[in-house]
């Protein structure tokens, strides 16, 4: 009588990053989509994450009191909190703490036995950037537990600071330089979010094979979800929730508003477009500039600015308005970076006006679904705009195609399924699911 062969045990994968759900942005929303497509596809995702304040640094509200330590389901998938020291989004000193109390307090409190906080053995260790502390403890962590160490780079750490004046030549550089290369070259495999990433990083001597490329993307729960408000009628509701005209014409930025988006431009652009009286120009946000951001747009009838809303919020918005904007500030190394707001724009089915300059501009025209201008030119944004807002039917087929391009190419299920591949390569495990 043959035995039958037991089921091999499903692949622990840890995954640390500083920013996670109900906190928005791209690392979140990148995760959180990786995170439930590798469970449903057999591994064990857990995510070890900070205690959510993230973009204002202030604790959310559901979590104050609570055990900072403590374990959650969001989702289906195993959450583990961790303690760091809370501040706002302001100051170079409160932001390192921030960091790096979450570096220190995920390394503490996983050292031990991973069972006393009900936590599988990992297998593999992918860590998050930008921050490389958190990054300097999974690789610990890893060696630790004898499971294989993935540095995810979503950001260009620490060159991007000194093109955004933030930090200077000098010894804080050239330490965060060499921790950067140190790190690079102990991983057993990098995975960066563009391809221009991976090139720059082997212009900097790091091997070739050990370099991988999956993108960010939406997940397929928010695919389905992200054209809905359109049939509902949600869209028609929030517009009379905001006190929005059905006549009136919607110019949206909805994300962070911080330095690395330069939203000045926006405001720019809208100043140029002041006298279109039919158009008003909607900020949805928090971020480090909102405040100074406010303060240059005071005076400028056609602008208003509205807090931020969760994840799950962001479509109703996205298919009310008109035209939706993604844009970066003017500096070399933003032309090798792709913001995720981009995906989110496409799988709406919305229209798009792009302030992007590189791989993330050659990605929106390629899709079909936006017209693009450089970087800081808020004459050819509003020009673009303008063009747009009196094309309707063109609006409404660059939507059709930028939808359809990003379920061909940019699902979660799709991207994941080639990282799990590389884990299960990594563990050991090539050939399973």
């Amino acid at each position: 009588m043959n035995e039958a062969t037991p089921s091999p045990a499903p692949l622990n994968i840890w995954v640390i990053c500083q920013y996670y759900r109900p906190e928005p942005g791209a690392p979140s929303t990148r995760l959180s989509g990786m995170a439930k497509s590798w469970q449903e596809m057999g591994a064990n995702p857990v995510i070890l994450t900070g205690i959510p304040n993230h973009p204002d640094g202030v604790l959310k509200p559901d979590y104050v009191g609570k055990d900072p330590y403590m374990v959650e389901t969001i989702d289906g998938i195993k959450v583990a909190r961790h303690w760091l020291y809370v501040a706002p989004n302001k100051g170079k000193l409160p932001r390192m703490l921030n960091m790096c109390t979450f570096a220190w307090s995920v390394l503490k409190k996983n050292w031990g036995n991973p069972a006393h906080r009900g936590l599988p053995k990992p297998d593999v260790i992918i860590a998050s950037s930008p921050s490389f502390f958190c990054v300097f403890s999974a690789w610990m962590l890893a060696r630790h537990h004898k499971a294989k160490f993935i540095f995810e780079v979503r950001d260009l750490w620490p060159a991007i600071f000194l093109q955004m004046g933030i930090l200077r030549p000098g010894f804080i550089y050239d330490t965060l330089e060499k921790m950067e290369m140190f790190l690079y070259r102990r991983a057993d495999a990098i995975v960066a979010v563009t391809r221009s990433f991976v090139r720059q990083i082997i212009a900097r001597g790091i091997k070739p094979e050990k370099l991988y490329v999956v993108f960010n993307g939406v997940s397929d729960a928010d695919y389905v979800q992200a054209a809905r408000p359109r049939e509902t009628g949600a869209t028609t509701q929030l517009r009379a929730q905001l006190g929005i005209s059905p006549l009136t014409k919607v110019v949206l930025y909805i994300g962070n508003h911080g330095e690395a988006q330069a939203l000045s431009q926006v405001v720019d652009a809208a100043r140029l477009m002041v006298k279109r009286t039919d158009t008003t120009f909607l900020f949805v946000g928090q971020g480090a500039d909102k405040a100074k951001l406010q303060e240059y747009a005071r005076g400028v009838p056609n602008v208003q600015f509205l807090p931020p809303v969760g994840p799950a919020d962001v479509w109703p918005y996205y298919c009310m308005a008109d035209i939706n904007l993604v844009c970066l500030k003017n500096i070399p190394d933003f032309e090798m970076f792709i913001p995720s707001k981009m995906f989110e724009i496409m799988a709406s089915g919305s229209c798009a006006v792009a302030g992007l300059r590189g791989e993330g501009a050659e990605i929106m025209t390629e899709s079909g679904c936006a017209m693009v201008v450089g970087s800081e030119e808020p004459e050819k944004m509003a020009e673009a705009i303008t063009t747009l807002l009196d094309d309707p039917e063109r609006c409404a087929q660059m939507g059709r195609a930028g939808r359809a391009y990003v379920a061909q190419t940019f699902l979660h299920s799709r991207l994941a399924a080639s990282y799990l591949a590389l884990m299960n390569q990594l563990a050991g495990r090539a050939g399973q699911a």
